[in-house]
């Protein structure tokens, strides 16, 4: 895959997360950034590992999504988040439910978490309320700074194109005729 196979798949795949915030589908859109994360996270694993892990994932959230956010919350909230989402259209996963990663619930719009964040920390209760649109918003800034890291370093660059020449890509219309 090219360097312009890989930015085209980049781009449609933040167009799909876009078309979806626009049209109000709040949990398509945030099972798009979580398969978003798994997919950089797997496309930058060790060069030495055939398959990505949760440990990728975090290391991708903890490099690249979680730095130069106000997101209130850590990579394996972010994970045990992507796992609720993903598998069960839910805020909660095992690692919630094993206390091993906070709860993750979500706002949107111009609605302020601050005072339902205030009353469930009075309440004794962790979870964390974040702006769909804030955690939208970090993903897109997290895929540049992966993309800008990545063209600095050619023996990475070299690697993540490898890997991502078995990705599925569109092909044109023009292809089909």
């Amino acid at each position: 895959m090219s360097n312009k196979a890989l930015f085209e798949s980049v781009t449609r795949h933040v167009k799909a997360i876009d078309l979806c915030m626009a049209n109000n589908l709040r949990m398509p859109a945030l099972i798009l950034v979580y398969s978003g994360i798994d997919i950089f996270a797997s496309l930058d694993r060790p060069s030495n590992k055939e398959e990505g892990t949760r440990k990728d994932f975090k290391n991708w959230c903890d490099k690249y999504l979680l730095p130069n956010t106000n997101l209130p919350c850590s990579s394996t909230d972010i994970y045990a988040a992507r796992c609720g989402v993903v598998h069960k259209s839910s805020s909660e996963s095992t690692l919630s439910r094993k206390h091993q990663a906070i709860e993750i619930i979500y706002s949107w719009g111009t609605q302020d978490p601050e005072p339902l964040q205030s009353i469930l920390k009075n309440l004794g209760d962790s979870t964390h309320i974040i702006h769909i649109e804030s955690i939208v918003d970090a993903f897109k800034k997290a895929v540049l700074a992966f993309m800008e890291d990545i063209g600095d370093d050619p023996e990475r660059i070299c690697l993540v194109l490898s890997r991502a020449a078995k990705m599925f890509i569109d092909q044109p219309k023009e292809f089909w005729h």
